[in-house]
This record gives C-alpha cells, sequence and structure tokens, in this order.
C-alpha cells in the first residue's frame, strides 16, 4: 500500500494496475476478464477506457459505467451527451476504416446508465454495480500533472473512493496530454463519427 501512495502522491505520468486479490481462481488467467469504468465527459474518463481496451483481449467485457442522480428521471442533456460519446467509440469498434479502433471489434462492450439509490454516493453505485456484473477490474481515470501542478492529490477523491470500496482490482488511468492533432484524428472523430463526417 505505501508503494501505490507513493506512486499516485507524486503525480508521475503512468498509469497503475493494483491487483488486490492473490487467490489463484479469482485471477483472470485464462478466461474472460470483466472492466468496469467509471465515466463522464472529461478526458481523464476517456483515457480510462482506452486503457480497459488495451487491457483487454478478445472476448473480454468492457462495461462503461456513468452514475446519473437519484432525482435524474429522464436522461439530462450531460447524461445523453456521455451516451452518445461512448456509443461512438462503440460504432467505430464496428467500422473498418477505423484502422485503430477496429481492431478491438472482438470485446463486448456496454455503455450503462446507473441511477443511485437514495443516500448513495457517486462510489457506492459504480462499486454496487461492478459487484453484480462479478467484475475483475474497476477503472478509473486521473490527469495526476494537473491535478498535482494546482496542488490537488493526484486523484481525485471519487475516483479514490472507488479503488477503495472495490474488493477486488483497479486500475488508475493517468490522462497525459497528446498533440491535439493525435487526439482529434484518433479520439475526437472515433467519439463522434458524426461530427468527424461534417
Amino acid at each position: 500500500c505505501t508503494n501505490i501512495a507513493d506512486v499516485l502522491n507524486r503525480g508521475n505520468s503512468c498509469s497503475l494496475i493494483c491487483i488486490k486479490v492473490d487467490e489463484p481462481d479469482m485471477l483472470p488467467i485464462r478466461r474472460k476478464q470483466v472492466f468496469v469504468v467509471s465515466v463522464s465527459l472529461n478526458k481523464s474518463s476517456t483515457k480510462a477506457f482506452l486503457d480497459a481496451l488495451r487491457l483487454s483481449k478478445p472476448g473480454d467485457e468492457i462495461h462503461v459505467v456513468y452514475v446519473k442522480s437519484y432525482l435524474e428521471r429522464a436522461d439530462s442533456d450531460y447524461t445523453a451527451e456521455a451516451r452518445l460519446k461512448y456509443e461512438g467509440f462503440f460504432t467505430a469498434f464496428r467500422d473498418k476504416q477505423q484502422s485503430v479502433f477496429s481492431k478491438f471489434h472482438d470485446r463486448f462492450t456496454r455503455f450503462e446508465v446507473v441511477s443511485k439509490e437514495r443516500r448513495e454516493s457517486v462510489p457506492q453505485a459504480v462499486t454496487r454495480y461492478a459487484d453484480q456484473v462479478d467484475a475483475d477490474f474497476v477503472v478509473v481515470g486521473a490527469n495526476m500533472k494537473d491535478r498535482v501542478s494546482r496542488g490537488k492529490k493526484p486523484v481525485g477523491s471519487v475516483s479514490l473512493q472507488i479503488c477503495l470500496l472495490f474488493e477486488r482490482n483497479f486500475v488508475v488511468a493517468n490522462w497525459i496530454d497528446i498533440s491535439p492533432k493525435v487526439y482529434d484524428e484518433n479520439v475526437r472523430s472515433a467519439a463522434s463519427p458524426a461530427s468527424a463526417q461534417q
């Protein structure tokens, strides 16, 4: 735990994989892995999704989870935008013209809107869903360099609480600034195929 805390508190440019379970039959070896990715519209949660993709293998499941308010009955504009963003990625997996994302066509992906229960926090809602689907990993995003430069802890409180609450393994995906041209061509266009065609 000390080593993990040291890595996180330095605001390094790396992502972190933490294996909490050590029983051989609990490790996702020679079987399907299940990832639950906690997302919003920020770049760090996009990185969490991309890291889950890169860690996955054919046949694995990636559940993209967005938590909405207990009082939100119909999708808000923000919820609808988050759904559209990730469904754009899923569409890109089936598009053979997408030289990068089409390589992940053989993953099972779904976007799930989880409603918070009364007096339930976002981390509790994410871990509840992860437990329901028997997830091997929860994946959260962080923009460590930016947060540390502003005098904040490298990992936000919501992401950190998800990692602490989930009893199995977790990944903290650290956003690293890349060339805007690379981001636009490979990430933004995949997430928003309609806008990319305009």
